[in-house]
């Protein structure tokens, strides 16, 4: 599993210390983040496929262990009688062998290898016979074609590395991916958590109002429907809240969905279990877009994991490449031999003395007639690397697409704000102008409260733009590969041994 460090190294968080957490007043984004890296299934899902490759490297390297071999075998025979009707006879073949293979990186393969054969049985004649036979030999397998070169017989190796270099940068896409859902899904709460606030604070200058139209009808200020219409617009409020909360709701379980985590089972649902914090006022200036396409050219991980699947499948042509030429091997072999009449190990001295002693060396030739399915392979290898070269300059394409529209989409959200305060700070000057001039007698209730519903529309709109302005920033940090920074996050990757 990849293992992310703070500047305060994280600790892992269980679900027992997230339970302490939420028994806190406020859940901060920084807990929010933790609990997710520690139990958003997506991440634990993705975080299994770097080991998946290690492994699959690992057996690839494998390839090139040395490998133990040992074999025994024994026969008898017996006759009872030969064609003269004289006594019969019989065998006894013993043979044990042992020795050790090697493969090596330009396609050699290298044998030593021992060998014991005793035999004994007697002749018709009664005569009886036993000898020991050993010998140590090394054998030589060299491919001058097909297989023939680091190149060829690495590319399993090869290969395997660059699918662990692709599984790792997907994983730090989802990564990425996991930790701008579960920022987006926090401010969201943050934004409906302000919009109910809002909310409440509407419904009490609603109920304010009420309760002044009962009064200047008491005393006979003003007719019925001023009151009837001061009513209708609590009943407005108090609507938007019912709104608001089940938007809020849906917005936290959004966010218990990012982190991984289920809400306590006790509550009915209505409300959070805490609060998260309020959304922040950003200051940060746009950097250029030439800055951030760079940025994304550089660090993006679906563009990184593509380069790593467009190296294996070069590394597929090179092995289908070699696969087209003709076998053609070099075999050499070598081995001292001794023997004995009674003991193995007079043999094995005499052998060690090189008292015996043969050697050979031949060549080995074979192809398939035409060869069309190496050539057709070889095709699908090239047409396959093809297919990812085009896909390569589709994903930096739509890279681009997205990198460009978001940089756009944040000038367009930050001018929207700069507009919405501006709004907010009219509605608010003219709902004071004209409750002002209700006090004095001179507008009517219902022209106040079609500016207080103004007011709370202008601010509503400022709350949203402000949650637009966070969404598209955290959109853009993921897009340029800056969300790590943003959150003072270092990402240490797994690496192969």
């Amino acid at each position: 599993m990849i293992h992310l460090r703070k500047n305060i190294i994280l600790t892992g968080i269980c679900l027992s210390v997230l339970t302490q957490t939420w028994g806190m007043e406020q859940l901060s984004l920084e807990d929010a983040i933790q609990v997710t890296l520690e139990n958003n299934f997506a991440f634990r899902i993705a975080s299994i496929d770097p080991e998946i490759a290690r492994d699959q490297f690992t057996g690839e390297e494998a390839a090139f262990d040395s490998e133990i071999f040992a074999s025994g075998q024994v026969s008898q025979s017996e006759r009872t009688l030969t064609f003269d009707n004289n006594v019969g006879t019989s065998s006894d073949t013993r043979n044990w062998q042992a020795g050790v293979r090697k493969r090596l990186i330009y396609g050699t393969t290298v044998t030593a290898r021992t060998n014991l054969d005793r035999n004994a049985g007697n002749a018709a004649d009664l005569t009886s016979s036993l000898s020991q036979e050993a010998d140590l030999a090394i054998s030589l397998r060299q491919p001058l074609m097909r297989g023939f070169g680091r190149e060829v017989n690495t590319a399993g190796i090869e290969r395997a590395r660059a699918g662990f270099e692709a599984s790792i940068e997907s994983y730090r896409d989802t990564v990425q991916a996991i930790i701008a859902q579960t920022e987006a899904a926090y401010w969201s709460v943050a934004r409906w958590q302000e919009q109910l606030e809002l909310n409440k604070s509407n419904l009490e200058v609603a109920e304010a109002l009420l309760e002044e139209a009962r009064e200047r009808e008491r005393v006979g200020m003003v007719t019925h429907i001023e009151v009837l219409q001061a009513e209708a617009s609590r009943a407005e409020r108090l609507e938007e809240i019912i709104a608001t909360r089940r938007s809020l709701g849906d917005a936290y379980d959004a966010l218990l969905t990012a982190m991984g985590v289920l809400p306590d089972v006790s509550t009915q649902g209505t409300d959070p279990e805490h609060t998260v914090e309020s959304l922040p006022e950003s200051g940060r200036d746009i950097p250029e877009f030439a800055n951030l396409w760079n940025m994304a050219l550089e660090r993006d991980p679906v563009l990184a994991a593509q380069e790593a699947v467009m190296e294996q499948r070069r590394w597929d042509e090179v092995a289908a490449r070699s696969a087209t030429r003709p076998n053609l091997d070099l075999v050499l072999s070598g081995a001292y031999s001794g023997v004995d009449k009674e003991l193995a190990r007079d043999a094995y001295e005499s052998a060690f003395n090189r008292d015996g002693h043969f050697w050979s060396v031949g060549l080995e030739f074979s192809m398939p007639w035409g060869m069309r399915q190496e050539k057709a392979d070889l095709r699908t290898a090239s047409k396959r690397l093809e297919q990812e070269d085009i896909r390569y300059a589709e994903l930096r394409q739509s890279l681009f697409r997205e990198v460009r529209a978001t940089y756009r989409n944040l000038n367009a959200v930050r001018q929207s704000l700069e507009a919405a305060t501006l709004t907010v700070q009219l509605q608010e000057a003219t709902f004071d102008r004209e409750k002002s001039k209700y006090e004095q007698g001179l507008s009517a209730i219902r022209d106040l409260l079609e500016e207080q519903s103004a007011l709370d529309q202008a601010r509503i709109r400022l709350l949203r733009s402000k949650f637009n302005q966070l969404s598209t920033e955290i959109e853009m940090a993921r897009l340029s590969g800056t969300i790590f920074q943003r959150h003072g996050i270092s990402p240490e990757l797994p690496q192969l041994d």
